[in-house]
């Protein structure tokens, strides 16, 4: 019985500190994507932080009031302020101005006729690919219909290493000599 107050417990504190997780009054609902600068910075922290423990939330994903704390693809990486930027309360993080970050590319031709599609991103920090392509509360457009085969590396190649690889017709053993 002491069990299963504590536990409780805990899921009170877990689900009072994380509280606005995927939806806030300043930015009602987001996308990921809009919550960057440009292609590839982290994204920005969309609610208060008030347990830095973001784990508790982002390990699992958690759900709170109906929306899904996103998977952190680094949970090893526990030091996520480092990284990801807190939300100014006192100014609109995005105001106008002239910068124009990069964009990432929606999808890349095939190396091969017949091969893999490229994966057009990098993939640092990005490295469990089953965070976003297999969960099920992504656009479909970037739904895998293999999550069984967990080695993606094994077919699908970086942008940037096909341009190493496929920008002449030597085989990768030609190279190495």
């Amino acid at each position: 019985m002491k069990n299963r107050i504590n536990f409780f417990l805990f899921a009170i504190i877990v689900l009072v500190a994380c509280g606005e997780t995927y939806e806030s009054d300043k930015y009602g609902k987001y996308d990921r994507t809009d919550l960057r600068y440009y292609a590839y910075a982290p994204p920005l922290i969309p609610h208060p932080v008030i347990n830095p423990a973001c784990l508790d939330c982002h390990e699992q994903g958690l759900v709170v009031e109906g929306f899904k704390a996103p998977v952190t693809p680094h949970p090893e990486l526990s030091n996520c302020q480092q990284c990801h930027i807190r939300a100014p309360e006192d100014i609109e993080p995005f105001r106008e101005n002239r910068f124009v970050g990069l964009k990432e590319p929606q999808s890349l031709d095939l190396p091969q006729p017949a091969g893999p599609p490229l994966i057009p991103h990098r993939v640092f920090m990005r490295e469990d690919c089953l965070v976003c392509h297999a969960d099920s509360t992504r656009e479909e457009i970037i739904q895998t219909t293999h999550p069984e085969r967990v080695n993606c590396l094994q077919c699908h190649v970086e942008q940037d290493r096909q341009m190493e690889l496929f920008k002449d017709n030597t085989t990768l053993a030609e190279k190495v000599q």
